[in-house]
């Protein structure tokens, strides 16, 4: 009983202590990021590329709300990538003359879906400033100073702000955004961590052409990731920025948040040995979280002890709030979503099958 004790003790004091280290961290590492100044002006063209499959309720709303922001000059090119709903009449319904609709009716062996309609918008394009846009996501700010942002920096991405209707959505969003400050943080774009988030991504057009386009990443299920990792190999300088200037929405169940979870992870998933590891590592974790409250009743953790690991885990956990725009209770049922992920992260790393949108991904698609 004594050794028992003593054994859980030690495991949620060193926990409590890594995860105190990581709020310190993420405070501190997100404070060192960019911000954009609102009064900031682009003086520069700039096309908007929005790939879009079987996106109806959601791309009207995208298109809409980024032309309010953008000058005469600029334009929007929405590629709808062989959807079988109404994508495209209804980013027509939207669109102006600064429009074009451009319709995927064949793709070339070896892209993936999003990467062929990002590339044909970009071959379309005229502006000096690139920003790749999901067709789920709603601009709510002024996009002025994210654009001046580009004489500093070669690329950019927002750091996410998703908005989550469901409960389901809100709590894997809440551990994957705590597991993403501590394995990809936002903050560190040295090579081998660099990467950059699709549903707002902005690069100068020089810049873009110089990482290869979306060519170079032609079969990759995360190309956005993969985009700004091989330009920090390169040595450009990337980066994430503060703000709330767009939001995006996300999964709405379980299932889906397994599909997507498993898609994101296949790109750089360990090896099955270590997935288990590591899976085993976070399941216990998660449910730890829930068991502490009563090992601390029953006697086998001191209550002072559990009560620290409490309020470090969750502490850490509701720093994703800044990221993610959900129902107090996603909190609560965080470490689910922690499990998922696990599940997740062992299934990427057996190389299970990949789909998305309707599609298998894959060399071929």
């Amino acid at each position: 009983m004594e050794a028992i004790r003593l054994l859980m003790n030690l495991s949620l004091a060193v926990l409590s202590a890594y995860m105190l280290l990581n709020v310190i961290r993420s405070i501190r590492g997100l404070n060192k990021l960019p911000t954009p100044r609102e009064n900031s002006s682009c003086g520069r063209r700039i096309s908007v590329i929005i790939p879009a499959r079987n996106e109806e309720g959601r791309i009207g709303r995208a298109v809409a709300s980024i032309m309010r922001e953008l000058g005469p000059d600029d334009e929007i090119l929405v590629v709808d990538d062989a959807s079988s709903d109404n994508t495209f009449s209804e980013a027509l319904e939207h669109c102006d003359e600064r429009c074009t609709l451009i319709r995927v009716l064949e793709r070339p062996e070896g892209w993936t879906g999003k990467s062929w309609a990002c590339y044909l918008g970009y071959l379309h394009s005229k502006g000096d400033v690139l920003l790749f846009m999901d067709a789920d996501t709603i601009v709510r700010g002024k996009i002025g100073g994210v654009c001046d942002l580009l004489r500093e920096y070669d690329a950019l991405s927002q750091v996410p702000r998703v908005r989550c209707e469901s409960l389901a959505c809100g709590s894997i969003e809440v551990a994957f955004t705590s597991l993403l400050r501590i394995t990809y943080p936002y903050w560190d774009m040295t090579d081998g961590r660099a990467w950059l988030a699709g549903a707002f991504m902005w690069w100068r057009r020089t810049s873009y052409e110089r990482v290869g386009t979306h060519e170079s990443v032609r079969n990759s299920p995360v190309e956005d990731a993969d985009l700004g990792r091989r330009a920090a190999e390169k040595g450009m300088k990337v980066t994430f920025f503060t703000g709330r200037i767009a939001e995006s929405s996300w999964i709405s169940s379980w299932k889906e948040g397994m599909l997507t979870l498993t898609r994101i992870m296949s790109a750089r998933a360990p090896r099955p040995l270590m997935a288990f590891i590591v899976g085993l590592i976070m399941i216990y974790v998660a449910m730890i979280t829930y068991l502490t409250p009563i090992t601390a009743i029953l006697g086998y953790t001191d209550p002072i002890v559990s009560f620290m690991y409490l309020v470090s885990i969750f502490g850490y956990a509701s720093i994703s709030f800044t990221e993610v725009d959900a129902r107090p209770m996603s909190l609560a049922l965080a470490p689910l979503g922690l499990i998922l992920l696990s599940v997740a992260m062992i299934r990427a790393s057996l190389g299970a099958k990949i789909e998305w949108k309707g599609r298998k991904l894959g060399l071929s698609e």
